[in-house]
């Protein structure tokens, strides 16, 4: 309710504030507002603020750190170097907070992991419907399998983050009329680093599961950045040759929004059944 309340009010009184202005490398054609993170986020505070959960310090910090910079950059532009450098943090609080320790060799790995997810979810917000379908499928599959083996607190936090994106698909869907926005983005992209972390720690699935299920974002945006570097381009920079985007040009965009569902129903499913089989 809060997040719908806070949307509608973006999109009413404050439709003007931080614009998406469309250029050469849009998806969309009109000026959009880039808030709708704002109001998915405020959703999932107002429950956490009366929900029994209790996140470590560390983790909770993080997640400030990461939002307050996003939300600068959605108003203004914030230098990619300060960006990354608060993307590193966040995710060294999160490795921090865990609640038990890893061999050494694990932090580096999960470093990097971790930053490239955040980035690549701000990546894969390029287009309507596909960033809140992808959070309504990936956390709601991992929030399955935790309620399955269990783990009540992590299942009621995905099923958080479901219902938060659910009303934000209400108003991303074709044709948008808001977009998540950095802020948005990027935690949601941290938020799928901390309950993998938690999750596999846990006991409640294998560090398979967030892998597969995440597979559409992570495929896509690793298989671009690979043959963007292998042709000689400027890889860091916006551009507009992801996968989705390329079959958006060409088929249009809800057409492939429809094939990545089909894509990420699948692979949730296969997450799913694998850890059913106790493979995963």
């Amino acid at each position: 309710m809060v997040s719908y309340a806070i949307t509608t009010l973006l999109l009413s009184n404050l439709r003007e504030f931080a614009l998406d202005l469309p250029n050469h490398r849009s998806m969309h054609e009109t000026p959009v507002p880039r808030t709708g993170g704002w109001a998915l986020v405020a959703g999932c505070l107002a429950a956490l603020a009366v929900s029994p959960i209790s996140p470590p310090l560390a983790l909770s910090a993080g997640f400030v750190l990461l939002l307050a910079v996003s939300a600068i950059d959605d108003l203004r532009h914030v230098p990619a170097r300060i960006r990354f450098s608060v993307h590193l943090l966040a995710v060294a609080l999160v490795l921090w907070a865990l609640p038990q320790a890893l061999a050494w060799w694990w932090y580096p790995l999960l470093l990097v992991s971790g930053v490239w997810m955040i980035n690549l979810y701000n990546f894969m917000d390029g287009m309507d419907g596909l960033a809140g379908s992808m959070t309504v499928i990936g956390f709601a599959s991992l929030g399955l399998i935790a309620m399955l083996r269990g783990h009540g607190d992590l299942a009621g936090v995905c099923a958080l983050l479901v219902a938060g994106a659910l009303v934000f698909l209400r108003f991303n869907w074709p044709s948008a009329s808001i977009f998540l926005g950095d802020a948005g983005s990027t935690v949601l992209g941290l938020a799928a680093v901390g309950v993998s972390l938690y999750g596999w720690q846990s006991g409640a699935f294998g560090l398979l599961v967030p892998v597969l299920v995440f597979a559409p974002f992570w495929l896509d945006a690793t298989l671009t950045l690979l043959r963007r570097m292998l042709v000689g381009k400027r890889w860091w920079e916006a551009h507009r040759e992801h996968l989705y985007q390329r079959s958006a040009l060409r088929i249009g965009v809800k057409q492939t929004l429809y094939w990545e569902l089909g894509f990420m129903l699948s692979m949730s499913i296969l997450a799913v059944s694998l850890t059913k089989l106790g493979l995963a």
